[in-house]
C-alpha cells in the first residue's frame, strides 16, 4: 500500500500538462487574465512552481498510502506508569528447553518490557530467589534498569520465594498503583492472598518441557556397629517413557569409588547405598551421567561426619560428684578438669586420646571456679555471678519463702520448647529451692522464664557461644531427675558445634551458611565452583556465606591482617530439591484459597489463579489518525481552491 504514493507523480503531471484549447480571436485579453494564467499553469513541460494546492494533494495522497499499510508502533501489554519485574531466579529456571534457557528468555523479555517504559513511568527489578534482591529501585532510567535484568543471572540457582518478592514489591510501592510482572515457569509455591491484595500482577510463563532426571537426595553416616561408612543417593525420573543412566560417585581428587547404571521406569524413583566405605574427609561427588534440559541437578556432594567427639573441660570449686559422673559417661565426650591452670584428662577416652595442648571445645563453669579466657571454646555457667562471657548481668539470690507476704516461689513459668537444648527435656515442674535474679544482656536470649526472672539463657557475642543457668544444679531436684543427663548432652553438642565451627557441612544451593572464621581472621577469600573469587571483610568471627547458588564446591581461605593464611575450609553445594528437579512448567500461579474461593467453600475476597500471558509487546495501530487527517488536507485544499486564498 505504500507504492500508492507514487500516484503523487500523477498530481504533478496535470500541473505541468496544459490542456488542448481552441484558439479563438478576441477583441481585449484584460479580462481574461485568469483564462490566460490557467493557460500557462497548463503550458506542457514548463518549470513546475510552487502551488500550495498541489503540495496538500501530494501530502493527502502520502498519508492516504500510509494509512492503507496499516502503520503501527510497539507499545507493552505488561506496563503501568510504575511496574516491577519479578523474576525468577531459581534452579529450574536454568533448564536449556529455552533459548538459551529460561532465566536467559526470561531477561530477554524483561528487558523489552524496560524498553518499552514512556518518559514519565518508573520500572524496578526484583530477582526472586530464596531471598529476594532488590536488583534496582524504582527509576526512569532505562540503562539502570537493562543492567539490573542483566545481573539476575548472578543470583540463578535454589529455589525461588515469590511471596517474599512480592511483599518487597509492596512495600516499596505503597501508595501507589504498581503493576508487577513475573517472569517464571511456575514452579513455586501458591502465592499468599496478602502479598497479591494490593498489585496488579501479571504472569509471564515460561518453559516448554517437563522432562528431566535428577538427584533429589544424598547423604552419608557412620555405622555404629561397624565403623564403616555408608553413602546414600536418591534419584527421580521425570520421563514419561523408560531411562537408564550411569552414577558415578568419585573423591574430591577424581578417583572412582564406584560406577552403577540404575534403569528408571516413567516417573520412577531410585535409591542407591554404598556401604563399607572408608572415611573421607573432603567432599564426595556423585555425578548423574545423563543429558537432560537441567544440568544443576545431575550432581552433589557430600560429606562424610566425622565421629563427634567433643572436648569438654569441667572448671569446679567442688568435689561436684553427679556431674562428673554425668560427663564420665557421655560416649563422645573427651573429659577434663580444670585444676591449678593445668587441663587434666579425668576419663578413659579422654586418656587414649591425650594430646598437648589439646584444643577444648566447651568450658563448664560452676559457681565462681577459676576458669581460662579461651577464644575459641563456649562455655556453660552454673549459677556463675561474674565472667565476660555472661549473656546475662547476675543479681541477688532469692530463695523459696513462704511465710513472705506474699509467697516468694520461683517456678518455671514458660519455656522455648523449639530450642535444641530442651530436645526430650521437661523443664516446666522443675523445683528449685533457690535462683539469681538476672537481667538479659542485648545479645541473650532466653530458653526458659521463672517467675523470678531468666533461669536458662543462651548468647553469642563475637563467635562465641555461652549458656547460662541462673540456678545452682544441687538447690533444684535437676539432678534427680533422667532429663540432667539429656541436658548435659544436648549443652554439650550444641556448645560444641559452634566451636568446631562448620567442619563437615554441606549446604543447599542459595541457602545462606553460617561460619565461623578462626581467631584473628580479619578477611576471608571465597572462590566459587566456577572459579571466580571474591573477598570478605571481617569484623567478627561468625560470618555468613550468602551466594551459594552455584552447584560444587566452594573454597574458604581464612587471612590475618597481614595476610597469612590462617586456614582452609570447603564448603559443598548441592540442589538435591525433587520440586526443582521437576521442571514441568505451569501456565498458571495459583493463590492460597483460590480453588475453596471458587467452590463458596472459603471466606474468599475474588481469589482466583492468576493466568499467564506472553504477550510482552502489542502492535498500536494509528491508520485513523492517518485517515482523519488526509480528511482535513483534502478539506483544506477544497477551501483553498473556492476561496482562491493562496
Amino acid at each position: 500500500m505504500l507504492a500508492m504514493a507514487g500516484l503523487s507523480a500523477g498530481i504533478v503531471l496535470l500541473y505541468i500538462l496544459r490542456l488542448k484549447r481552441k484558439k479563438v480571436r478576441i477583441s481585449s485579453t484584460l479580462l481574461w487574465e485568469r483564462v490566460i494564467h490557467d493557460s500557462k499553469a497548463n503550458a506542457p513541460w514548463q518549470k513546475l512552481r510552487k502551488n500550495w494546492l498541489m503540495i496538500l494533494q501530494i501530502i493527502a495522497l502520502c498519508l492516504l498510502a500510509l494509512a492503507l499499510a496499516r502503520p503501527f508502533i510497539f507499545g507493552s501489554a505488561l506496563l503501568g506508569a510504575r511496574t516491577v519485574v519479578v523474576l525468577d531466579t531459581s534452579a529450574s529456571m536454568l533448564a536449556a528447553d529455552e533459548d538459551p534457557d529460561r532465566l536467559g528468555r526470561a531477561m530477554i523479555e524483561a528487558g523489552k518490557v524496560m524498553s518499552d517504559l514512556r518518559q514519565s513511568d518508573e520500572g524496578m527489578v526484583i530477582a526472586a530467589g530464596p531471598t529476594p534482591s532488590l536488583l534496582c529501585a524504582f527509576t526512569n532510567d532505562k540503562n539502570r534498569l537493562q543492567q539490573a535484568v542483566r545481573d539476575a543471572r548472578q543470583y540463578a540457582g535454589g529455589q525461588a520465594d515469590i511471596n517474599a518478592a512480592l511483599k518487597l514489591a509492596a512495600s516499596v510501592s505503597t501508595g501507589s498503583a504498581a503493576r508487577v510482572v513475573i517472569f517464571s515457569d511456575g514452579a513455586v509455591e501458591d502465592l499468599d492472598p496478602f502479598a497479591v491484595s494490593d498489585l496488579k500482577i501479571n504472569y509471564f510463563p515460561l518453559g516448554q518441557d517437563s522432562e528431566n532426571l535428577g538427584i533429589t537426595g544424598a547423604g552419608a553416616r557412620r555405622n555404629p556397629l561397624t565403623g564403616q561408612y555408608e553413602l546414600f543417593v536418591a534419584m527421580q525420573s521425570f520421563f514419561g517413557t523408560p531411562q537408564e543412566a550411569d552414577v558415578t560417585v568419585q573423591r574430591q581428587n577424581g578417583d572412582v569409588l564406584d560406577v552403577r547404571s540404575v534403569s528408571f521406569d516413567p516417573g520412577d524413583r531410585q535409591e542407591l547405598l554404598l556401604q563399607n566405605l572408608p572415611y573421607i574427609a573432603e567432599p564426595i561427588k556423585v555425578e548423574l551421567d545423563f543429558k537432560d534440559a537441567l544440568k544443576a541437578d545431575n550432581e552433589a556432594y557430600v560429606v562424610m561426619p566425622r565421629r563427634a567427639e567433643y572436648r569438654v573441660a569441667l572448671c569446679s570449686e567442688g568435689k561436684s560428684f553427679l556431674l562428673r559422673k554425668v560427663l564420665a559417661s557421655l560416649g563422645d565426650v573427651l573429659y577434663y578438669e580444670y585444676r591449678d591452670s593445668k587441663l587434666v584428662a579425668s576419663n578413659a577416652a579422654a586418656n587414649a586420646s591425650e594430646e598437648s595442648g589439646a584444643k577444648i571445645d566447651v568450658y563448664i563453669v560452676e559457681g565462681g571456679a577459676q576458669v581460662p579466657m579461651d577464644e575459641t571454646a563456649s562455655y556453660l555457667f552454673l549459677d556463675t555471678s561474674s565472667h565476660p562471657l555472661l549473656p546475662v548481668i547476675p543479681g541477688a539470690k532469692v530463695e523459696t519463702d513462704f511465710s513472705a507476704s506474699p509467697p516468694v516461689i520461683p517456678a518455671v513459668v514458660g519455656l522455648d520448647r523449639s530450642s535444641p537444648l530442651l530436645r526430650y527435656v521437661n523443664f516446666s515442674d522443675l523445683r528449685l529451692k533457690a535462683m539469681r535474679q538476672a537481667q538479659l544482656k542485648p545479645w541473650g536470649r532466653s530458653i526458659v522464664d521463672a517467675t523470678i526472672g531468666p533461669l536458662v539463657v543462651e548468647g553469642e557475642l563475637n563467635g562465641q557461644r555461652s549458656l547460662y543457668l541462673a540456678f545452682d544444679i544441687y538447690e533444684s531436684d535437676l539432678t534427680l531427675r533422667a532429663a540432667f543427663p539429656i541436658f548435659m548432652a544436648n549443652a554439650v553438642r550444641y556448645l560444641s558445634e559452634q566451636s568446631q565451627g562448620a567442619i563437615g557441612r554441606s549446604a543447599q544451593s542459595g541457602a545462606r551458611v553460617d561460619l565461623l572464621a578462626p581467631p584473628s581472621t580479619a578477611e576471608v577469600e571465597v572462590s566459587d565452583p566456577g572459579g571466580a573469587r571474591s573477598r570478605l571483610q571481617l569484623s567478627s568471627r561468625d560470618f555468613t556465606l550468602s551466594r551459594t547458588n552455584q552447584v560444587g564446591v566452594y573454597s574458604l581461605v581464612y587471612k590475618d591482617s597481614a595476610g597469612a593464611e590462617l586456614g582452609r575450609q570447603l564448603v559443598p553445594v548441592s540442589l538435591v530439591s525433587a520440586e526443582e528437579s521437576n521442571i514441568a512448567p505451569a501456565e498458571t500461579l495459583r493463590v492460597q484459597g483460590a480453588e475453596e474461593a471458587l467452590a463458596g467453600i472459603g471466606a474468599g475476597d475474588k481469589l482466583e489463579e492468576i493466568t499467564g500471558t506472553k504477550q510482552v509487546r502489542v502492535n498500536r495501530e494509528f491508520y485513523l489518525w492517518l485517515i482523519l487527517a488526509v480528511l482535513a488536507l483534502i478539506t483544506l485544499e477544497w477551501w483553498i481552491y473556492h476561496t482562491r486564498a493562496l
